[in-house]
């Protein structure tokens, strides 16, 4: 008789995150967040459309440079150009 149990079987392991078919949630690899392209777009997307955006790294606001095409982080000093 042998002490170790067997793993469970995969019907039985959580699908995280939720949404989407089983079919999706069984093909997801990244646990349903952004990859940092993903990130990095939208955080253009938001300084292209309003001049601000969350900085990636920190969170607070980061803004357009004025007559460049470069944005700064006052919080923590990153910059996206």
């Amino acid at each position: 008789m042998s002490a170790v149990a067997a793993p469970p079987r995969v019907a039985q392991l959580p699908l995280t995150p939720d949404g989407g078919s089983v079919h999706e949630r069984l093909r997801r690899t990244d646990g349903g967040r952004l990859t940092l392209e993903q990130r990095l777009d939208r955080v253009w997307e938001g300084l292209l459309a309003a001049g601000a955006a969350e900085c990636p790294m920190c969170g607070r606001a980061m803004e357009l440079r004025p007559g460049t095409d470069a944005s700064h982080c006052g919080g923590c000093g990153t910059t996206l150009s």
